[in-house]
């Protein structure tokens, strides 16, 4: 009795590691590091000028490409851009009324996911035109569905403040691909 008891658990434990490590070995397959993302969204600028020179808010067509390497299955890194579509005017800190033509903003960003769909992300870079550069840091949220065959689709709200310059945030959504 003592033998057949003892050979159920062993052949039991076996059965629990043998299955625990294909377990993580699948996983480890499925896990993709890459991802790609084309995201269009609407930019906002508070301190916008309409066509009359008066003060509006402006809401801008963009879009964007996302590239995300991910570290774990929680962190990633990425280089986040997005092309506002339009030229457009808004008041500085000190009232003057600037220009910025189709601006290109280019992220480094950090991600932290928690839970199966929800993303935070802190990153830095710069916002490119032809009138000047301008220095930004981004906050963002992502809300992620994953698709069959790798894809996704992702709901993203950013805020881009800008040093000594106007802010802006964008809500977008996006497609993308891990690979």
């Amino acid at each position: 009795m003592k033998t057949t008891t003892l050979l159920c658990l062993s052949l039991l434990c076996m059965h629990l590691c043998w299955g625990q490590n294909e377990e993580k070995e699948s996983s480890e397959e499925k896990f993709k590091h890459h991802k790609i993302m084309v995201v269009m969204g609407h930019t906002h600028v508070p301190a916008g000028i309409d066509n009359n020179g008066k003060k509006e808010w402006l809401v801008l067509g963009s879009w964007g490409i996302d590239y995300d390497y991910r570290i774990t299955s929680k962190w990633s890194i990425g280089l986040h851009s997005d092309l506002v579509l339009e030229n457009f005017e808004y008041d500085d800190e000190e009232g003057a009324t600037l220009q910025r033509s189709r601006p290109l903003a280019s992220t480094i960003t950090v991600s932290r996911k928690f839970g199966e769909h929800f993303s935070v992300m802190l990153g830095g870079g710069g916002e490119f035109a032809k009138e000047e550069n301008l220095t930004l840091f981004r906050v963002g949220l992502d809300y992620g569905w994953e698709l069959p065959g790798e894809w996704e689709i992702a709901a993203s709200l950013m805020s881009d403040f800008k040093i000594n310059a106007y802010n802006s945030w964008v809500l977008g959504i996006g497609v993308g691909r891990s690979f």
